[in-house]
């Protein structure tokens, strides 16, 4: 509850908004300005918090740093073989970072200092390659264990960390766009997926042999016909077990609990479009907030304006529009796209988009500090672009 508040004290201490409906600079507001955008349904005992999205109208800049505990900048050894991408997905433990491209066309294993340590598998019809591309990966970096899960998967491959392959675990149904949850102590796997007509399940509890321990059905969470522009989304960022499905005919539209002990979905929070035209969108549970990111074409391919984002505090039901700054490198704006999974942020930028950005702000040194001009010079001129990309990993608080 201490942790908590401390947070939540922090980000208001942080906040800075940039406008409200015609976008102007205003000073001094905080999260607590803002208007109640969300309400709570209950029903057979839950708890269903509903966010209007007609009554966000304020947008503002929202500092990183009060989200994370630690920030880190590290840069990818820059040999042939450590190269990838910057559609990498990233995976983070302790020591160790997973990185796997679609570009780069395979996964590959760093340490903590961003060098280069092995290639895990690849594309292709091997008995450890995989099929399509990765959708999923798990370092368990206790037990010495990696995991990866393809696109369209009848399997988890494992590896250890030198990319010996080991004993894979079979799947009790054929699983697409899966995102799973390993629990090495009773050697059992949940499993979340995308279900097409081939998976009876949605949610599923198994052990490392195939065999089902408990299960939810599909229901109408079936995709039909099967398409993979669909996903499926879990952050794991607190002690619950979230889960939602992105689908283009918006037919679910819920942030889900999976509650194993009842073996039951519990609903907990969605996006009311109340008229407005429906966006794509997914869900990404914090330990304080539910933020919402929405999709438009125009932002997926990389253009402007950003994804746009909605936070919502989880007590007092009060939210905006916002534009996540990275006050620590001179409120910069990062990535398009950014990652808050498995309490970790996590964000993954090609060395000249991050020059680009660098230098914006260089070229307003009235609005830098002079710790932090130093700090953003020595950074711009360190970075060739013809370096690997660059990671930027922090722990949520």
């Amino acid at each position: 509850m201490k942790k908590e508040l401390c947070f939540i004290i922090g980000l208001i201490v942080w906040i800075l908004f940039s406008c409200s409906e015609k976008k102007e600079m205003k000073k001094g507001l905080t999260l607590d300005d803002c208007p109640v955008v969300a309400h709570q349904v209950y029903m057979n005992g839950d708890t269903l918090t509903v966010c209007d999205l007609t009554a966000v109208k304020d947008t503002f800049n929202i500092p990183l740093s009060p989200f994370l505990s630690s920030f880190e900048i590290i840069r990818l050894e820059n040999t042939e073989e450590a190269l990838t991408a910057e559609d990498g997905r990233i995976t983070v433990s302790e020591s160790y970072i997973g990185v796997y491209s679609f570009k780069a066309g395979a996964y590959k294993l760093y340490n903590k200092e961003g060098n280069y340590l092995c290639t895990l598998s690849s594309p292709g019809q091997g008995p450890d390659e995989y099929n399509i591309g990765l959708y999923d990966s798990y370092i368990d970096e206790k037990n010495g264990r990696i995991y990866l899960l393809s696109f369209r998967a009848s399997k988890i491959l494992v590896f250890d960390l030198k990319g010996k392959a080991l004993q894979q675990i079979p799947l009790s149904y054929l699983t697409h766009k899966g995102r799973f949850i390993i629990h090495p102590e009773t050697e059992t796997l949940t499993m979340m997926a995308l279900p097409f007509m081939d998976t009876p399940s949605v949610v599923w509890i198994q052990d490392f042999k195939g065999n089902v321990l408990q299960e939810i059905p599909a229901g109408q969470f079936v995709v039909h016909p099967g398409d993979y522009s669909n996903e499926v989304w879990e952050s794991l960022n607190t002690a619950n077990l979230d889960f939602s499905i992105l689908r283009w005919d918006y037919v679910t539209d819920t942030l889900y609990h999976y509650l194993p002990q009842e073996n039951r979905l519990q609903p907990n929070f969605a996006l009311d479009f109340n008229g407005a035209p429906i966006l794509l969108h997914n869900y990404i549970e914090l330990p304080g907030y539910y933020l919402t990111c929405l999709f438009t074409q125009a932002a997926w391919r990389g253009e402007m304006p950003r994804f746009s984002k909605i936070l919502v505090d989880k007590k007092t039901l009060r939210g905006c529009y916002v534009d996540i700054k990275w006050n620590m490198l001179g409120n910069i704006d990062g990535p398009n796209e950014l990652s808050f999974s498995r309490g970790y942020f996590t964000a993954n930028m090609e060395p000249y988009k991050l020059k680009e950005q660098l230098e914006k702000a260089l070229s307003q040194p009235e609005k830098l500090t002079p710790e932090m001009l130093q700090k953003l010079k020595a950074l711009n001129n360190s970075i060739t672009d013809d370096d690997n990309n660059i990671l930027f990993i922090g722990k949520l608080r």
